[in-house]
């Protein structure tokens, strides 16, 4: 058996985990994604996280549109990371920020 293989099916596994997951924990996923909206930086953290941005790039960018302090959006960047709903992905031209699909 190939190590390719191996992996697969261990992604197979837990995507299977991660399904039934969040079937069984769905209002409760449902309730903070309506939470997390009503702070017009989170949602639009949530919107603009699409893997074409990187921290200060997001930053800047929302408290722009919002008229917020570029601080306040740096610290809920910081939150929605260590909640793992957006996360930094490495790439040749750095770190973009994307979402996990945690609230998808």
């Amino acid at each position: 058996m190939s190590q390719d293989i191996t992996l697969k099916e261990i992604r197979d596994k837990l995507d299977g985990i991660f399904a039934i997951l969040k079937i069984s924990n769905m209002e409760n996923l449902n309730n903070f994604k309506k939470a997390l909206a009503k702070d017009p930086v989170n949602d639009k953290i949530l919107k603009l996280s699409d893997g074409n941005r990187n921290y200060s790039t997001l930053a800047s960018e929302i408290a722009k549109e919002l008229k917020v302090s570029e601080i306040n959006v740096k610290k809920k960047i910081s939150e929605l990371t260590k909640m793992g709903i957006i996360i930094a992905e490495k790439t040749p031209k750095g770190s973009v920020y994307k979402t996990t699909g945690v609230l998808d």
